[in-house]
């Protein structure tokens, strides 16, 4: 009896190990690719959920700290401030007494049309000089993304019974939408 190690490996225990080699580098292949995608599925999400969200009179007010980093401005349609123009929406919002007007590049959804409706739209600060109802700004919001908050007050489908008039929680201390409030 032969008790010496053997050194040599027959062709079937060779190809059984090149298999495991094989299936091995294949599964830490596949579990990269999957990390990768994990990761750039939850840095996407991080980078949405870190777009901050600010009323029209805070977004003034930090303008130069906001600079021209992405954010969510939140505020109220003025309504007769809406043009459409070539793809290009323009109008003005309003909250506590602040304005600032927006031009929002895409479609903005349906209920957009309803006024004093509430919005949230995405983008940032842009320089130039704009007018709106409140005065001379060298400011304007540009916006390639719009959120339309729904109310739960009924609004009929006929324009011409639309209600323009300001509502109260807009109107309370802004002496130039009083004026606009006089006037309809």
């Amino acid at each position: 009896m032969d008790l010496s190690p053997r050194h040599e490996v027959d062709d079937q225990d060779k190809f059984r190990r090149d298999q495991l080699k094989s299936r091995r580098i294949k599964v830490y292949f596949a579990t990269l690719i999957l990390v990768i995608a994990g990761g750039f599925a939850a840095i996407q999400g991080l980078r949405n959920a870190t777009l901050f969200f600010r009323n029209v009179d805070e977004a003034i007010i930090e303008r130069a700290d906001l600079g021209e980093r992405r954010f969510r401005l939140q505020g109220k349609v003025i309504p007769g401030t809406v043009i459409n123009d070539e793809g290009v929406t323009v109008f003005e919002i309003v909250h506590e007494c602040e304005v600032a007007k927006v031009r929002h590049i895409t479609d903005p959804p349906e209920l957009f049309s309803s006024p004093w409706i509430p919005v949230v739209l995405e983008g940032r600060w842009t320089k130039g000089a704009v007018e709106n109802i409140n005065g001379s700004e060298s400011y304007y919001f540009l916006s390639d993304r719009m959120l339309v908050k729904h109310t739960n007050e009924y609004v009929s489908v006929n324009e011409e019974r639309l209600e323009q008039s300001i509502p109260d929680d807009v109107a309370m201390s802004c002496e130039f939408l009083r004026d606009l409030r006089e006037e309809s």
